[in-house]
């Protein structure tokens, strides 16, 4: 069946459970098939696929970005900005921050960053899951994350469950060049998408039962917005550099902030909106308004997971 037609409606989730051994199960071999590609986010709470974008476009996006980081003296000035050591003072260890930095907010005007979520790839594997009424927000988040000797803490090594006002939101991981244990790749509990409770708390190692992997340019990571994950420390001396972008459905209310800025114009559409690639929101998108921070639990119930405490 064509993925492009189908519902989220009809699909029975069937809770399953499984050992892990620490290592991201691939799921190059389901694609295609949307009902198993949901019904692993059904059992596990993300899917994982290695190579499934071009590796040389991918860290060419990387690259570019950590020169701008170089550039604006974020990392020493000279040699490879993809190994640059940063340098001190630290610039920004929260992203919210980061937005106002020279360097970061060359990231987010480069049409590169931006198109990587709507490559063909992306678009189809999010349109197997989500279905045709899935969009991406506007706001695409570029991740740099310094090593540990300079900031020993940071947000997104705490264990947490994203942004979850929206019933079903999901998130895209994408690292932007070769990001190993050691520099902090990021990991999820399979599982946790069941509950939306969650203790935070730092982790230092890969816990029992998460899940994690030495990442390559070209590797996607999707994941529920219940579904426990975190980043590990950044061991290395150099920056980690990913990309996160954010997906629902149109019929669901989503959060104004992410979508229009303060003149009720679509975040971006002046730079990117005549590009080929473009994908602008749904033009009947609901928004609401909400605040940094305020967590909330999911529209219940979730038409991809079974939340065993949604009501509580």
């Amino acid at each position: 069946m064509d993925p492009s037609h189908v519902s989220t409606s009809g699909l029975t989730l069937v809770r399953k459970s499984g050992v892990m051994d620490g290592e991201l199960r691939d799921s190059s071999d389901i694609l295609g098939d949307w009902r198993a590609l949901r019904q692993r986010i059904a059992d596990d709470g993300y899917v994982f696929v290695r190579g499934l974008l071009d590796p040389e476009v991918v860290g060419g996006v990387g690259r570019t970005g950590l020169g701008a980081l170089q550039q604006a003296g974020w990392t020493e000035p000279d040699g490879d900005p993809v190994n640059a050591p940063p340098v001190a003072p630290v610039r920004a260890v929260r992203m919210r921050d980061a937005f106002g930095q020279p360097g970061y907010r060359d990231i987010v005007r480069d049409p590169g960053f931006h198109r990587l979520a709507f490559t063909e790839p992306v678009v189809a594997l999010m349109t197997q899951i989500l279905g045709p009424d899935g969009f991406c927000y506007p706001v695409k988040v570029p991740r740099v994350v310094y090593p540990t000797t300079f900031a020993p803490h940071q947000p997104g090594n705490y264990t947490h469950k994203d942004y979850n006002a929206v019933q079903d939101m999901f998130t895209c991981w994408l690292p932007l060049g070769e990001i190993p244990r050691s520099l902090g790749g990021l990991a999820v509990e399979p599982g946790s998408q069941h509950s939306a409770r969650i203790r935070p708390r730092p982790i230092d190692h890969l816990p029992p039962r998460w899940v994690t992997t030495d990442y390559l340019p070209g590797d996607l990571l999707v994941f529920h917005c219940l579904t426990t994950h975190a980043a590990l420390p950044n061991r290395e001396h150099r920056m980690r550099f990913s990309a996160e972008f954010r997906w629902q459905l149109a019929d669901q209310p989503a959060p104004r902030r992410l979508v229009t800025g303060p003149a009720g114009q679509e975040l971006y559409s002046r730079l990117f909106a005549r590009s080929s690639w473009w994908h602008p929101v749904p033009s009947k998108l609901a928004l609401f308004d909400d605040q940094f921070g305020q967590r909330h639990l999911p529209a219940p119930p979730s038409r991809f997971v079974d939340v065993a405490d949604a009501g509580s």
